[in-house]
């Protein structure tokens, strides 16, 4: 399916924008920075991380829920609407009181944890069910190929201006050919990239705005307590569904081990690269450089997931994410980049797999609802993993010296518990799928 056939189907096309503008943040790039500049302290950048973490979690499957209940439309609507709130929250917050500048980032953070909860599976079932409805489903690769290639491309342009907009001497060129004072530090230019996402974030609005929704596709009620009580009831109705389904039940356990511990690693990436020797002014390059590689493996990720075996699959990758992992922990000096590169491509490749053989298997009714439930498994383990690098991480680290942390060898020395992890839950996940799958086939 070529790119101008999939840009005529309207859900799919706005479905694609709307997931290319909604996480195109021009602060991602300079995300710790930039909370640094606003006067917040590392701690609170903590604590305000576990907030945003803990809020997905809270609305993830409700939200999703609602969404079909309710309309996946409005939810997403309502998702972009928020989203801009929060940004503009940020945009024009004043800084000469640390309090309410922290009181500010803790709304902001609940704003955008439920602004990814509401979204999550709401626009992905929009634009499925207007494929299934004319037959066209098994196309769901293609378009998922088509977006990751469309992200890729803007997330070069994002990655490459965000950092852009967040250095003195280039920022002080412009400054300088417009006539402008020259900025002296990164806190004259810190609202810039905000500024960018915030321009961005109606993009996402009016996409948003112009998906269209079968009022079919969900269950009308008189009032908001019918509405809340379906909610609820379809909600506990899916979650029994999930773990009866042992297909439904694997395909999550999978993908939330895959993705939360990868998810964790590539959290840490820009310590990785610097631990590994790798100079700070490359890393910005190296950003653009693994969107330019999802860009030229996609069509690969995508044939890999829709016509390889399921438990071959499964196990190829498997086996692949744990050979990884220890590469990484060897902590290797410049060829460290290319396990973290293979890595991303084995996630890429997972997702796809993941999304096409999950949407296979549900029903048009509770589409949003399962696939909030995916995210949700998914923020648990990660919250899970968080916590348990932490600790573990707390504890190693007392045994070096500080030059020795410095320099990173503690860190790298910590990467071996990616391994242990990953290699426990999967070969646990894989025993049980071995005896639930003699009793009766699954995939």
């Amino acid at each position: 399916m070529t790119l101008k056939e999939v840009l005529q189907i309207r859900n799919v096309r706005y479905f694609l924008m709307f997931r290319c503008s909604y996480f195109a943040r021009f602060y991602y790039p300079v995300f710790t920075l930039l909370y640094l500049d606003y006067g917040l302290t590392l701690s609170q950048f903590a604590m305000l991380n576990v907030v945003w973490a803990a809020t997905i979690v809270l609305a993830e499957v409700p939200s999703g829920a609602f969404a079909d209940v309710l309309g996946r439309k409005k939810l997403v609507v309502l998702s972009s609407v928020i989203m801009f709130i929060e940004i503009a929250m940020i945009a024009f917050v004043p800084t000469g009181n640390p309090t309410l500048v922290f009181m500010v980032f803790l709304v902001n953070r609940v704003l955008s944890g439920l602004a990814m909860a509401l979204a999550s599976g709401a626009d992905e079932a929009l634009a499925y069910d207007t494929l299934k409805e004319s037959g066209r489903e098994d196309v769901w690769p293609h378009i998922l190929q088509i977006q990751l290639r469309i992200a890729s491309a803007v997330g070069i342009f994002v990655t490459l201006l965000g950092a852009a907009m967040y250095d003195v001497d280039f920022m002080a060129s412009i400054y300088r050919a417009l006539g402008l004072v020259e900025p002296e530090s990164t806190q004259d230019i810190m609202r810039i990239p905000v500024y960018a996402t915030l321009i961005v974030a109606l993009i996402a609005i009016y996409s948003a705005v112009n998906m269209q929704e079968d009022n079919k596709t969900h269950e009308r009620h008189s009032d908001k307590w019918a509405m809340t009580q379906a909610s609820l009831r379809l909600t506990l109705n899916t979650g029994q569904w999930v773990l009866s389904i042992p297909y439904v039940l694997f395909i999550l356990l999978y993908y939330s081990l895959f993705e939360h511990t990868s998810r964790m690693f590539l959290t840490m990436n820009s310590q990785y690269y610097r631990a590994i020797d790798i100079p700070i002014i490359y890393i910005g390059f190296i950003g653009a450089g693994v969107s330019v590689f999802k860009i030229l493996f996609a069509g690969q990720s995508r044939k890999l997931a829709e016509y390889m075996d399921p438990k071959t699959f499964i196990t190829v990758m498997g086996v692949a994410t744990m050979a990884t992992y220890y590469w990484i922990s060897l902590g290797w000096s410049i060829y460290g980049v290319l396990p973290a590169l293979i890595l991303i491509f084995i996630i890429m490749t997972v997702n796809i797999f993941i999304s096409f053989h999950l949407n296979k298997q549900t029903a048009s009714y509770n589409r949003a609802t399962v696939l909030s439930f995916k995210g949700l498994m998914f923020n648990l383990g990660y919250g899970a993993i968080g916590v348990l690098y932490a600790f573990y991480y707390k504890l190693l680290s007392q045994d070096y010296t500080a030059e020795q942390i410095a320099q990173g060898i503690d860190f790298i020395d910590s990467l071996s518990s990616f391994f242990y992890y990953f290699t426990f839950l999967f070969l646990s996940i894989s025993m049980m799928f071995h005896f639930k799958n003699k009793k009766q086939a699954i995939f």
